[in-house]
């Protein structure tokens, strides 16, 4: 079966939530296939595997209808009908000029779900230019970003790459920020603390410098930490940097949408209680992409195939050896 039926087939089946938890299925889909070579075979084959082993939820028979998009902004019980709302927006609109419109009217909720809302709308981007019939999957991934809707924001105070370091260091380790995370018990509730907190505002910070020099300063935080902590967090902030990239056309100002992303990405770590920063990897793999690529579809964990797929776009473009480090010890470790 082709790779855009297995997605479309499982993508009307499922919800994009499992519980309490992300659905990563039509996400990894693309991700083997991408990896593969394109082999839709081998897509077929791991989604059979992996909904042997997962409890995803079943998009509801029976639901409530979405009369707007504000309506169902952040509930995720109007998913299938914010799908239905969706599908009769893109039957007179063009499905790239609605995606433009949804991701610059609301912004701010490209961390939702730990990234995962920006994640799936990247892939199905993506998936829709080289398979058409992947319009469905974009307009399922618009509809996962709407319901699941959580407000970022966007730190004002800039500072120069070489600079990040020091500054990350001073915020994590500053008292007041830190009795915001001690008040707090959840990721989620201490990410609230401290967008409530007029300080914390204030002394966050973008970085300076066109659209590459702000990724390449955030990915010289992310790789070393990421490979020394291994935290699942730090790994979607790696893998939103890529969806970010993905969607550069989507935004009416880039630029802005990475500062918004880089608010978000310094929150979670903060949020996160990570107070040490390593500036390198002390590690070489030896491994070429093509080996990591086989033996990342070969895992039967998901985060492994995203990661070292995102890594190795993300090598391509920066050439930034380290991403081949953090891919296999993801996949080492899973």
């Amino acid at each position: 079966m082709k790779v855009e039926n297995v997605i479309n087939e499982t993508g009307q089946k499922y919800s994009p939530y499992m519980g309490g938890l992300v659905n990563h299925l039509p996400m990894a889909q693309w991700a083997v296939y991408k990896l593969s070579g394109e082999e839709d075979k081998k897509v077929d084959n791991f989604t059979k595997k992996y909904l042997q082993n997962a409890r995803i939820d079943k998009v509801k028979e029976e639901y409530k209808k979405a009369n707007s998009l504000e309506e169902a902004l952040g509930n995720r019980s109007l998913y299938e009908g914010t799908l239905d709302l969706l599908k009769e927006k893109a039957q007179t609109e063009d499905i790239k000029e609605l995606t433009k419109k949804i991701l610059n009217k609301y912004k701010f909720g490209m961390s939702s779900g730990l990234f995962h809302t920006l994640i799936r709308v990247a892939y199905g981007v993506e998936g829709y230019n080289e398979k058409e019939k992947l319009k469905e999957e974009l307009i399922r991934g618009l509809a996962y970003y709407i319901t699941a809707y959580r407000e970022s924001k966007l730190f004002k105070r800039e500072i120069v790459g070489d600079d990040i370091f020091k500054e990350i260091k001073s915020l994590s380790s500053d008292v007041e920020i830190r009795e915001i995370l001690n008040n707090n018990n959840t990721l989620g509730q201490r990410i609230k603390g401290l967008y409530n907190s007029k300080i914390y505002l204030e002394k966050g910070f973008i970085i300076k410098g066109d659209a590459d020099e702000k990724i390449k300063s955030l990915l010289s935080l992310l790789v070393p930490l990421y490979y020394k902590k291994g935290n699942i967090v730090i790994l979607h902030c790696i893998t939103s940097i890529h969806a970010m990239i993905i969607l550069k056309d989507y935004y009416e100002n880039y630029k802005e949408a990475i500062d918004i992303l880089t608010t978000s990405i310094l929150t979670h770590l903060i949020a996160t209680e990570i107070y040490k920063y390593p500036k390198k990897v002390h590690s070489e793999t030896g491994f070429s992409w093509n080996c990591l690529k086989e033996k990342a579809i070969k895992s039967k964990d998901v985060h492994d195939i995203k990661l070292t797929y995102s890594a190795s776009v993300l090598d391509k473009i920066y050439e930034i050896d380290e991403l081949k480090d953090i891919s296999i010890k993801r996949i080492r470790h899973s």
